[in-house]
């Protein structure tokens, strides 16, 4: 199994791919993540969003994002390609947006797991107007992980 460092800043603890923090600091980890995702709703999905929240609360996202998390193994693709470190996925993003093409809500291929940190930046590059460009790489990513890991347990 491959490992990484616990995220926890200083931490020379070593963890599986998939999990962010040791025994000693999941408490943290659990905080952290409650946290960020209030952030999240009351910045972006309770207001620019606001009109497609209803769908991240459905069970069948719920079982996607599942999907995806096994698919990719739990990883970031951005992180593992871009980057060249393993990362857990911490957000699953639409390449195409809700708002474009809400008839790929649930769309594998629409889908790609990334980090809080990269999915940020992702929409921050959509924002400046470089959405094509954007999702070509992340289509890009998708591809390459089919050719790599296709069909062999992913």
């Amino acid at each position: 199994m491959i490992k990484h460092f616990c995220a926890y800043r200083g931490c020379n603890n070593l963890v599986d791919v998939g999990s962010r923090y040791c025994a000693a600091h999941s408490e943290y980890g659990m905080k952290k993540e409650q946290d960020r995702q209030r952030q999240y709703d009351s910045h972006v999905r309770l207001t620019r969003d606001a009109e497609y929240h209803g769908f991240y609360l459905i069970p069948e996202w719920d079982r996607m994002k599942l999907f995806i998390r096994g698919k990719y193994r739990g990883l970031c693709l951005w992180s593992y390609y871009q980057e060249q470190t393993l990362a857990e996925l911490e957000e699953v993003h639409h390449i195409e947006p809700l708002r474009i093409a809400w008839e790929k809500r649930l769309t594998i291929g629409n889908l790609i797991p990334l980090t809080h940190e990269f999915h940020m930046m992702v929409e921050a590059e959509y924002k400046k107007g470089n959405m094509p460009a954007m999702q070509r790489e992340l289509w890009r990513l998708l591809d390459r992980w089919e050719r790599e890991f296709g069909g062999r347990g992913g």
